[in-house]
């Protein structure tokens, strides 16, 4: 697709949808503060869990299928692949989403959330591309740089078998290194390096933990 065609269906969809994407964006910051806040770790990570499910199916199904059809293949078979693996680990333990106690893997967990759920779409409008034609903070790019880092914090804690999570961060890292790429040289939407940046440091993380043993309770 062309610049004007990625910027206009931007602007059609978010005028379309304003209303559905601040209602799924006050979810998002809702269920993100559980997390960060550690009022309760289960309950937390369910209702997060819960949420990037519906803000992941919501952009498959209405962002990609509907308004950016031609990146349909791309961007909305893995969105709903993600969306659908957290939907069904909502209340299952094989992921658990919770911030570390100390150290510098909680303070890059809550930098990455608060970029993605606000400072992303400000950098996007103070770059060139304000309201309707730029991303608001439930668009696919910055959904994937929050599930990037929320998700990296369960790597240590991962249930039973890797082979879950590993498909559902697969999902993640081909969107940000597809659009983290894409974005910037052919739409000159340069914030996108940030999601470049969170699919480089979910490589990180998982070279970190892969060798890590898996726990089982």
């Amino acid at each position: 697709m062309d610049s004007s065609y990625f910027y206009t269906q931007f602007a059609a969809y978010n005028t379309d949808w304003f209303i559905v994407q601040v209602f799924l964006w006050l979810l998002l910051v809702i269920s993100t503060v559980a997390v960060l806040l550690k009022t309760d770790n289960e309950r937390a990570s369910m209702l997060i869990k819960a949420v990037l499910a519906l803000v992941f199916l919501w952009n498959a199904l209405v962002f990609f299928f509907f308004y950016m059809s031609e990146s349909a293949i791309a961007g909305g078979i893995p969105f709903a692949v993600a969306g659908v693996l957290l939907a069904a680990d909502t209340t299952g333990k094989k992921i658990r989403i919770a911030l570390p106690a100390s150290g510098w893997l909680k303070y890059t967990t809550i930098a990455w959330a608060a970029w993605a759920l606000g400072l992303y779409t400000l950098a996007g409008w103070l770059t060139g591309h304000p309201y309707p034609g730029g991303p608001l903070p439930v668009a696919p790019c910055p959904a994937t740089i929050l599930a990037i880092a929320l998700l990296s914090t369960s790597m240590a804690t991962i249930k039973t078998s890797r082979s879950y999570f590993t498909l559902l961060f697969a999902m993640l890292l081909w969107w940000a290194f597809f659009a983290g790429i894409f974005a910037p040289v052919l739409y000159g939407f340069w914030v996108d390096f940030t999601l470049l940046a969170a699919g480089i440091y979910g490589l990180l993380m998982i070279a970190m933990h892969w060798k890590k043993p898996v726990t089982t309770a």
